[in-house]
């Protein structure tokens, strides 16, 4: 109930007016005490006048006193305010990429295990309220974890990942929308109305090394997440050096990272993109891309609660207690 926040707290020097009230009864009661004193035969005094009820009215003065400060608060309009983030907006895709070329060593020891490190790093940096999903993608894209805000299971989900052949980003980022979008469509705390377009579902993070080499094309994808209102913040992972042995011919492949189709993604729909050559740049990229969310993700919403009744309730009982004080100690009907 208490609280420091007023629509219109230029009303609290009403609370001034109380004061003057306070000091106009001390300066009455010393009054009345000096005019007592000029009365010499003090043994008639006590059989002439009434007794006079003493510190009583000082309490029943202090109630009522108490009871106008209450009121000039409520004149005042307390509120209290809250911010809350909609949760409905609180979600991010992580899409992690799989493919043989994360197996190069140019980021050590190697580009997956650099690259899972940074991941949970991740996911332990973003704010608690915000569910975390994870994709993995090769020529096939599998969905290794619903948005959830149990870190544990998106971690463990992370430490598993397991490489395989091809590079289907488009369809990655296509797999990706579907999941954000589901949850809106099924009534989870979005808007499935006309509006609904407007209500961005969740962001995409999009880490890759590569190109798209099997599926729809990696821009049919961004437009995807672009007509759903979803962002996507793409990580090119790696350097141009990277190389892999194939596992089948035992020859060296040079598995560049390639950026450039990556920032036509971010551009697209409407996010950023990142390049991280090194364990370090991939941290700092992850570090820039959760500063980004903070603003992205869920719109802070204020929440005004006045509270003036609250006041206006209390100074009623407290008034009333000191009217019904009155008649008990002042004796005035009683």
């Amino acid at each position: 109930m208490f609280t420091s926040d007023f629509l219109a707290p230029e009303r609290l020097w009403l609370l001034l007016g109380v004061v003057v009230l306070a000091v106009a009864h001390v300066a009455v009661s010393l009054m009345r005490g000096r005019a007592a004193l000029r009365f010499t035969q003090v043994e008639l005094l006590d059989r002439i006048a009434p007794k006079r009820p003493g510190w009583r009215r000082h309490v029943v003065a202090g109630a009522q006193l108490l009871g106008l400060s209450a009121a000039v608060v409520a004149v005042a309009q307390p509120v209290n305010r809250e911010i809350i983030r909609p949760e409905t907006e609180g979600r991010i895709m992580v899409l992690f990429d799989v493919s043989l070329s994360m197996m190069a060593t140019d980021v050590p020891p190697d580009r997956l295990t650099a690259a899972q490190e940074e991941a949970l790093a991740f996911v332990d940096a973003v704010r608690d309220d915000v569910e975390i999903g994870l994709i993995s993608f090769s020529g096939t894209v599998n969905v290794e974890q619903q948005p959830t805000r149990d870190r544990l299971d998106v971690k463990r989900s992370i430490e598993n990942l397991e490489l395989a052949e091809a590079t289907a980003i488009g369809d990655a980022l296509a797999t990706g929308v579907r999941v954000l979008t589901s949850s809106l469509d099924s009534g989870e705390g979005g808007d499935t109305g006309e509006n609904a377009t407007d209500v961005s579902p969740g962001v995409i993070v999009l880490m890759t090394d590569g190109e798209t080499t099997f599926g729809r094309t990696s821009n049919e994808g961004a437009e995807l997440a672009a007509d759903a209102n979803i962002p996507v913040f793409t990580i090119a992972f790696g350097t141009a050096d990277g190389e892999i042995e194939d596992p089948y011919t035992g020859d060296i492949v040079p598995v560049p990272a390639q950026p450039e189709a990556l920032e036509e993604v971010a551009d697209i729909s409407g996010g950023e993109a990142f390049e991280a050559g090194s364990e370090t740049e991939l941290a700092d990229a992850y570090g820039q891309i959760d500063e980004l969310l903070q603003e992205t993700i869920g719109e802070e919403e204020e929440i005004v609660a006045e509270q003036a009744w609250k006041w206006a309730l209390t100074a009623a009982g407290v008034l009333t207690g000191a009217w019904l004080l009155s008649l008990l100690l002042l004796r005035t009907i009683l």
